[in-house]
């Protein structure tokens, strides 16, 4: 690519910068099956999350999801596997990079944050938007450019509940040595 077709493609993905990528509101309310589903399979057996009685009588006075189950009210089931995920613009991002050359894709951080602990019966709404882009980088991988979301999580009421960030690698990949 020459240096003004680099500088055509960025000047349209940093036009990305600050777009939303989706919303939704959970199907269902925060409820005892999937608490139970999720601490049975992460092994998790903290009777916050497990036994009324128990968490009833602790310092929460009552039983809550664990924590790092905050994304999960809100995810699509298997049918975004063979659909194929709607279009927005975190989807035309990607597949701008994929028209230029940049076609690998690693997840390289993400960060929860808690504000408070989900309830029996919370109903959770989730924002997420496209926060940053970084200026092109080489890396191990090949050249290419980090992304980032933000997901904001809420709860019926529209109080915040926690937020999400999840950064990407684009990138072209590196042309192996031929030996």
């Amino acid at each position: 690519m020459t240096t003004e077709d680099i500088a055509a493609l960025e000047a349209q993905i940093y036009a990305y910068v600050g777009r939303e990528c989706g919303s939704s509101t959970a199907p269902d309310p925060v409820n005892k099956p999937m608490i139970r589903h999720w601490c049975e399979v992460m092994g998790n057996t903290n009777p916050n999350h497990l036994d009324e009685a128990a968490a009833s009588a602790g310092k929460r006075a009552e039983l809550v999801a664990p924590a790092t189950m905050l994304f999960v009210w809100n995810q699509t089931g298997y049918a975004v596997a063979s659909t194929g995920r709607p279009k927005d613009p975190q989807v035309e991002l990607i597949d701008l990079l994929d028209a230029h050359g940049y076609n690998g894709i690693v997840a390289t951080d993400t960060t929860q944050e808690y504000f408070r602990e989900l309830r029996l019966d919370d109903v959770i709404s989730q924002r997420t938007v496209i926060d940053n882009i970084s200026e092109r980088k080489t890396t191990g991988l090949g050249e290419g450019y980090f992304y980032e979301t933000v997901t904001e999580f809420s709860d019926q009421n529209g109080e915040p509940v926690g937020r999400q960030t999840f950064k990407v690698l684009k990138f072209r990949p590196a042309k192996k040595d031929q030996a």
